[in-house]
């Protein structure tokens, strides 16, 4: 996401803003600013240019620097874990469709399917626990 500055170096010049039909911000470079500006080639080919930042920019660009901090890797490792066992319940369990209507009967089917997960869970535990103290006998 750009900035004005970023845009244009004599963005300090006459930032007068108005607001556009979809949310922009639109920062109108007049003749007087454009005309004698050393970069207007690479700005544009027209005599004034004008740019429109949406109003939402700042939130937008925070949103974009979030993946590329270590906190979100160590959060997506996470969430891969936890949506792996929902993964399981949907597709191996059967949880995909709830077979009950209450509350608390989904409450209780949903209880019941992570018990069984647990349970699916604790016998490959025990089996890799057991396997190198069988092959040290």
């Amino acid at each position: 996401m750009l900035q004005v500055s970023q845009l244009c170096s004599r963005s300090a010049l006459n930032l007068h803003s108005a607001r556009s039909h979809n949310s922009n911000k639109l920062f109108p470079r007049y003749r007087s600013v454009c005309g004698g500006c050393e970069q207007k080639p690479q700005c544009t080919r027209g005599q004034f240019r004008t740019i429109g930042i949406h109003t939402c920019n700042v939130a937008r660009q925070k949103a974009y620097e979030v993946p590329k901090t270590p906190e979100f890797a160590v959060a997506l490792r996470q969430r891969r874990k936890v949506e792996a066992l929902f993964s399981e319940l949907k597709n191996q369990i059967g949880l995909r469709r709830l077979r009950l209507r209450r509350i608390k009967f989904v409450r209780e089917q949903f209880c019941l399917a992570a018990a069984a997960q647990n349970l699916k869970r604790l016998v490959r535990f025990l089996n890799l626990r057991a396997q190198p103290a069988m092959a040290t006998a």
